[in-house]
């Protein structure tokens, strides 16, 4: 437990420690109330049971001197007094628990989705290194799931904390009213519940590590059979991706069960404990002579109090166990949070817009190295290579020789163990945003979003900051604004997921526009058209060989002719970077 609360301090803010400190107090303010509900409903059980009694204490004194009534004129009119106090009180003690739940619930699930966007804020920031290796169904999960459950954790220390102090309150009161029956409940009560938790911790804890892993083979075989749809139909393996999808949620319907199971259990033992206790205590006290009348009014408090005490205890188990369940989803989100911790960067800003670094003489790799995480082979070895501006310039190499690790690392997705790259002479690390926002990437396949036209060409860019003059301009020059202005809807025609509704000609004219957007001075190509059959390779490469002289154009090919009217051509391998013409 003290690990929990270590992680949780870090995790939240100055701003959500206090508010939790403010619910706390709120919790002790509720469970004095509810306290008092049960002395009034031990006042009235009295009445009943002992009404000569009630009829002589202190209390019913008072009240006659107040309503100047003897006794024999005012123990009715107390009678009332009291039960209809008692009315008021449990719903001044309802009401002040409706507004500490309320106040609870808000602070768990307005915190809920912030921490996951701050979650979201911490993946889109994470080097691209990072998703070379990541499980895009454990990433969703993470943020989605891991957040929410790791939220439910905290609202089972908030719901424990409550329903401890009630315990606390009430054990006191029953202490004052019955000491030697509440000290033997009490003892048995905690003896209990340690051994439930030191029983049934590892239990959870497997179960909810199971739920997490289990939650993440759901979310990739739903993917999977989305993004292969067409390869899951002509194969005729849809029954693979469905017994799939099945195991894992047997394994994650198991975890649920488990808890689900293992957690109400408890509850059945600590009511048959309780009641045995009681009675064994009352057999002890008739056995060994104590009048079964003097012990009415010890067993009407507890039994008065049996009622919020019960429930209360219950719950404190349920919350145990539930804090053991959820425990693996805390520990995920504190290690994908584990930077933003370290930088006490909890804001997570993005950062500002900048302008573009202006480049008009070359880009040039100085003694550039690399090699991929966990690898010891260097695809990239002390290379040089220059890129004169305005030149276009062809790059060529075997497949796994290093073209497109080349891209990534001039695009800054990769970082080079050594050289440094410039642009007119000055380290692009200096203002890679600057740089970035000058350069226009053409990958093979084009990312679409599910979205318009317009937004896919102004990736990323809110709709108010659009320029839709520079939409059509870079429309244009892809040669696709006349096939756009022909739609019905123009560039407001959706183009669905990853753009099934065009063509893939037309998703790539769409990817040349987005690059354009910007007007940046360098374009890259990384065998953009490498997947297009012939006839629409040349309409693409028509399109591309119209910037020549206009723009700097690097090429990645494998085809020779795609890169024959570029001005140089270097061939990648061995590490090297070599210029063949």
């Amino acid at each position: 437990m003290r690990k929990t609360f270590s992680k949780l301090n870090k995790i939240l803010s100055e701003k959500q420690k206090k508010h939790m400190a403010l619910l706390t107090v709120m919790m002790i303010i509720g469970a004095l109330i509810q306290t008092a509900g049960v002395g009034m409903l031990v006042s009235v059980v009295n009445i009943v049971i002992d009404p000569a009694k009630s009829a002589n204490s202190a209390a019913a004194k008072i009240f006659y001197d107040v309503i100047g009534k003897n006794p024999e004129e005012g123990y009715h009119i107390f009678q009332y007094f009291v039960m209809s106090f008692m009315i008021f009180v449990f719903i001044v003690k309802n009401l002040y628990l409706y507004f500490q739940q309320k106040a609870m619930y808000a602070f768990v699930y307005r915190n809920q989705f912030s921490t996951s966007e701050r979650m979201m804020r911490n993946f889109v920031r994470k080097d691209y290194e990072y998703y070379l290796n990541a499980d895009t169904a454990v990433v969703q999960r993470s943020i989605t799931s891991d957040v929410n459950n790791m939220y439910a954790l905290i609202l089972s220390i908030l719901q424990l904390i409550s329903d401890g102090f009630v315990s606390l309150c009430v054990c006191i009161f029953c202490l004052i009213q019955s000491g030697l029956m509440t000290i033997i409940l009490a003892a048995v009560l905690i003896l209990l519940l340690w051994v439930i938790k030191k029983k049934l911790k590892p239990v959870m804890y497997k179960a909810g590590k199971d739920n997490q892993d289990y939650y993440s083979g759901l979310f990739k075989w739903i993917s999977q059979s989305v993004l292969g749809i067409k390869e899951v139909k002509i194969f005729g393996r849809e029954k693979y991706f469905v017994d799939s999808y099945n195991k894992c949620g047997d394994g994650y319907v198991n975890a649920v069960q488990k808890y689900s199971l293992y957690n109400s259990i408890p509850k059945l033992l600590i009511e048959a404990v309780c009641v045995a206790v009681m009675m064994i205590y009352m057999i002890v006290m008739i056995a060994i002579g104590k009048d079964p009348e003097s012990l009415m009014t010890d067993f009407a408090t507890l039994a008065a109090a049996a009622l919020v005490l019960l429930p209360a205890v219950n719950r404190i188990n349920n919350q145990i166990n539930a804090m053991a369940y959820f425990e693996p989803f805390l520990m995920n989100v504190s290690d994908n949070l584990q930077d933003d911790i370290d930088d006490k960067n909890t804001d997570m800003t993005f950062a500002a817009d900048v302008d573009k670094l202006a480049i008009s003489k070359n880009i040039t790799f100085e003694g550039i190295t690399y090699s991929y995480p966990g690898s010891d082979v260097k695809i990239l070895d002390k290379a040089d290579f220059e890129i004169p501006i305005g030149s276009s310039i062809g790059i060529v190499g075997t497949t796994g020789a290093g073209k497109s690790t080349l891209v990534d690392i001039l695009l800054g997705l990769l970082k080079p163990s050594e050289g440094i790259i410039k642009a007119d002479g000055a380290d692009i690390k200096d203002n890679y945003r600057g740089f970035l926002k000058n350069v226009g990437y053409i990958p093979q396949m084009i990312f679409m979003l599910d979205d318009t036209i317009r937004n896919n060409v102004a990736f990323g860019i809110p709709a108010e900051e659009q320029n839709e003059e520079r939409i059509w301009e870079a429309l244009k020059e892809a040669a696709l604004d006349d096939f756009v202005r022909g739609l019905p809807q123009g560039l407001d025609t959706g183009i669905g997921e990853r753009g099934i509704r065009i063509s893939g000609g037309q998703r790539q004219r769409i990817g040349i526009a987005r690059a354009l957007y910007s007007d940046p001075e360098v374009l890259i190509l990384d065998e953009a058209t490498s997947a297009l059959d012939n006839e629409t390779e040349n309409l693409i490469m028509e399109s591309i060989n119209r910037f020549m002289g206009r723009k700097t154009l690097v090429i990645i090919a494998h085809r020779l002719q795609t890169i024959e009217k570029c001005d140089m051509v270097f061939r990648v391998g061995d590490g090297r970077i070599v210029r063949e013409r």
